[in-house]
């Protein structure tokens, strides 16, 4: 069983990152994916890590790590997700991620594509969009970027 948690402390942050790893990014909030005992009392390791950033405006994935060997594990790309509902309750209309955040392979199977509407063509959802219709947004999507 895992949990995904927000990160509550920057030295916790840091802590996994380099536990991970990764670059720690002191600026940036983060959640993260945790392996739990069975009766889900105590966490047993630490399979990933989002760092990220938002304004009213738009949020920026910096980073997305996981432990060796959980790279494919469903917890990674459900943190991902639990980053993009957590950055749609708090109304930000678009999430993009840094093209170095993790394996390109990766970023695509979570569904980040160039948008249309972003004039540098970074890769980036519509959370609006996306969770109007989650199944359907990537072809929708990849309709308007061919339309551009």
């Amino acid at each position: 069983m895992f949990q995904i948690q927000p990160v509550r402390s920057r030295e916790w942050q840091k802590q996994i990152a380099e536990a991970l790893g990764a670059p720690y990014f002191a600026d940036t909030f983060a959640f993260f994916a945790a392996e739990l005992t069975d009766d889900a009392t105590e966490i047993t390791a630490i399979l990933g890590l989002c760092q990220f950033t938002y304004a009213p405006a738009e949020a920026v994935i910096r980073s997305v790590a996981a432990a060796p060997g959980s790279e494919e594990d469903e917890a990674i790309p459900v943190m991902v997700r639990a980053v993009m509902a957590f950055l749609n309750h708090a109304e930000i209309p678009f999430v993009f991620i840094e093209e170095d955040a993790a394996a390109p392979e990766r970023i695509k199977k979570w569904g980040f594509r160039p948008l249309a509407s972003d004039p540098a063509g970074r890769l980036g959802i519509d959370l609006s969009k996306f969770y109007r219709s989650p199944c359907h947004y990537n072809h929708e999507e990849q309709d308007e970027n061919e339309n551009a």
